[in-house]
């Protein structure tokens, strides 16, 4: 029996904390649910469980862990003593195959890591399922489900604790991970107060989730953030009047799909040439779509019914024709491709061609010229395309057409369903506020979901590899199920319309005003010429979002609007820039922690130190090629196979198996803006006629 605390939003909690085998008896609440066709009974009642671990550079192990089950603290130093908390609530309750308590991991794939050779140890039937070689979305054994609250959430635990917990708090920066930690030597006060209040304030805001989105028992929700809005969506969709017929009807064929795969890009992310690698300061702007992904959804046009092959095209009008009736997806072949004088934002990305010729060049991965390339895009794709390349010729394969309509009603009343929320009700039921802003996010992350996806299972190692899948079946499969409902055409519309409104902004403020974009945001040079142009955008938007019914109040989907204001920009290339936001310096680097947290250990002394990586940059002309974030260069992961052994370290008997080293690591910065084939980079110039 351990006493400690444990953090709250107004101070500290006693606790009493027990050992597996001093857990009291108390009772648990079993409720039916039916699941793949069988009846299973679950605990209305769920845990929370946490793991501290240490490492040396080859070997890594638990040395504490906690959990907590119906108002309990469990706790325990190995991880048999975990297994030994499974065997004693199956006895107690009778658990089985068919009768389990859930378990909360926050981050299940981290823990699984150290855990999955004991829990197979329990139960050598142990299920998984996984997305890829690393990452769990749930582990079964008999009488236990384990989830990852954080896939559930799509938080971190301290915003999960935040945003939805109404008690408790994730305490943070107690632990001092570059010490050597050991399951026998005695942990202080602060080590158990840190690990009690990490399960605590992890159950708390599960909880909160859950009321937020409607559901009464743990049991009944989704497994990742992306389930919630699906759920509700899919329910809406039965609701509506034959709209399983029309989803029938929207098939693809697995060649038709595999079109759609290849045509669908996310957001345009590029800085501009003209100012890479300068500070740029002065008068500048920075706008933002609001919601540009639901925008596109409630306003513009979209594929409906069935796909259609169409065959050969004979003439250019023909082509025209098609493009300007119908929502086409095809594979364009381009020779002698150049990028036009002054377009500093081009829309080609390498990375989406099926065919390219050797001799190409590049900047932020995005096509500037190249002898020959073949790329699929959409009639919306292909007039950005037209616009800002010349060419000497092009060819137009497998041309696939759809009919043009809305996305259905029900989805559109959706949107705005969670908009209205999101805009009105944030001082009044944050809990509601914070599902639906989510939400309105969420569906089109759940429009993007590919229909087939590479599944994984562990092998006689416990190793996770991909399974072989035969995909024409799993493309019948997701048609045939019932849980089916949206189009995946929806997907690659969407991001296409957004990027057309993105490039048209751009436009719009002047490509040689252009500093950077990422998705639905525009940096750029101003004036109060370009400040009218932009006005002038925003009235058009707007008289189209009312048209659309896509505004609540004064809240207009689809509007660019402005954000803090900025003195100075730097940019080097794509998801690599610094900027001044009202006074402070703000650094925005792919890879490069916001912040971080580390030790320094002196003679006789040791201080937690915390930095930003702007602290860390110290200035925005810091920024260039060779600069080098020491402290916040982000970690990488390496993963330790290996059965369950015990070990001598340093004089201290362990217990262990696999595991996974979190490393931290520096990372240096490139000013390379220019890639000529796949040979060489060039740093950034100024003008691509110097080249």
């Amino acid at each position: 029996m351990l006493f400690s605390a444990v953090k709250t939003k107004t101070g500290k909690e006693n606790i009493v904390a027990y050992m597996p085998h001093e857990l009291p008896n108390f009772e648990l609440h079993f409720h039916q649910k039916q699941r793949n066709k069988r009846v299973y009974l679950y605990a209305e009642e769920y845990a929370t469980i946490d793991t501290e671990t240490s490492h040396t550079d080859t070997r890594a192990w638990v040395y504490q862990w906690a959990a907590k089950l119906n108002g309990y603290y469990i706790y325990g130093r190995k991880p048999s003593e975990i297994i030994d908390l499974l065997n004693i609530l199956k006895n107690r309750y009778k658990l089985n195959r068919l009768k389990c308590i859930i378990f909360y991991f926050h981050n299940l794939s981290y823990d699984i890591a150290y855990l999955k050779h004991f829990l197979f140890e329990y139960d050598n039937k142990m299920h998984v399922l996984a997305t890829d070689a690393h990452t769990y979305l749930i582990v079964d054994v008999e009488g236990f489900r384990f989830i990852c609250s954080w896939k559930l959430s799509n938080l971190p635990l301290s915003l999960l604790a935040k945003n939805y917990g109404t008690i408790y708090e994730k305490a943070s920066g107690e632990i001092d991970y570059s010490i050597l930690r050991y399951q026998d030597e005695e942990l202080s006060k602060s080590d158990w107060f840190y690990m009690f209040s990490d399960v605590a304030s992890q159950h708390d805001g599960i909880a909160g989730l859950m009321k937020s989105q409607g559901y009464n028992y743990a049991f009944e929700m989704p497994y990742t953030s992306t389930g919630f809005v699906r759920t509700t969506c899919r329910k809406a969709s039965e609701k509506a009047l034959n709209w399983r017929k029309h989803f029938r009807r929207s098939m693809l064929s697995l060649e038709q799909y595999n079109l759609c795969k290849q045509a669908f890009m996310g957001g345009l992310t590029i800085c501009s040439y003209f100012y890479s690698g300068v500070t740029v300061r002065g008068n500048l702007g920075h706008v933002d779509f609001t919601s540009s992904y639901p925008a596109r959804q409630m306003m513009d046009y979209f594929p409906k019914g069935a796909p259609c092959w169409y065959g050969d095209i004979t003439s250019e009008s023909e082509l025209e024709t098609l493009l300007s009736m119908y929502c086409c997806v095809f594979v364009l072949t381009m020779y002698n491709v150049e990028i036009k004088a002054g377009v500093t934002a081009p829309c080609i990305p390498s990375s989406k061609c099926i065919y390219l010729s050797k001799d190409h060049l590049k900047v932020n991965g995005k096509i500037i010229q190249a002898d020959e390339l073949s790329i699929v895009v959409t009639e919306i794709d292909y007039k950005w395309i037209m616009k800002q390349y010349e060419h000497k010729g092009i060819k137009i394969d497998k041309m696939l057409i759809f009919n043009r309509g809305q996305i259905p009603k029900w989805l559109k009343q959706q949107i705005m369903h969670f908009y209205e929320i999101k805009c009105t009700m944030k001082h009044s039921d944050y809990l509601l506020y914070m599902a639906s802003k989510a939400a309105v996010n969420g569906i089109y992350g759940m429009t993007a979901t590919q229909i087939i996806r590479s599944s994984f299972q562990l092998d006689n190692e416990l190793i996770l590899k991909a399974k072989e899948t035969n995909d024409q079946e799993e493309l019948d499969k997701f048609y045939n199920s019932r849980n089916s409902f949206l189009p995946y055409q929806y997907s690659l519309y969407t991001t296409a319309w957004a990027r057309d409104a993105l490039l048209t902004l751009i436009e719009t403020i002047g490509y040689n005003n252009f500093l950077y974009c990422d998705t639905d945001s525009v940096f750029y040079t101003s004036s109060d010429e370009v400040e009218k142009r932009i006005a002038k955008y925003n009235e058009t938007i707007k008289q189209r979002a009312i048209e659309a019914g896509a505004f609540v109040g004064n809240n207009i989907l689809g509007v660019a609007t402005q954000e803090p204001k900025i003195t100075a920009f730097r940019g080097l290339h794509a998801k690599c820039y610094a900027m001044i936001e009202e006074g402070q310096l703000k650094v925005t680097i792919a890879g490069i922690t916001k912040a971080a947290t580390k030790w320094i250990h002196g003679n006789g002394f040791t201080m937690r130190h915390t930095m930003t990586n702007a602290e860390e940059l110290e200035n925005i002309d810091n920024l260039k090629d060779g600069f080098i974030f020491r402290h916040n260069g982000g970690t990488r992961a390496i993963y330790i196979e290996g059965s369950i052994t015990e070990e001598i370290i340093n004089g201290h008997k362990l217990e262990m198996a696999s595991g996974v080293i979190i490393e931290n690591i520096e990372k240096e910065i490139s000013d390379t803006m220019f890639t000529r084939g796949e040979d060489y980079s060039i740093l950034h110039i100024n003008t691509i006629e110097t080249l």
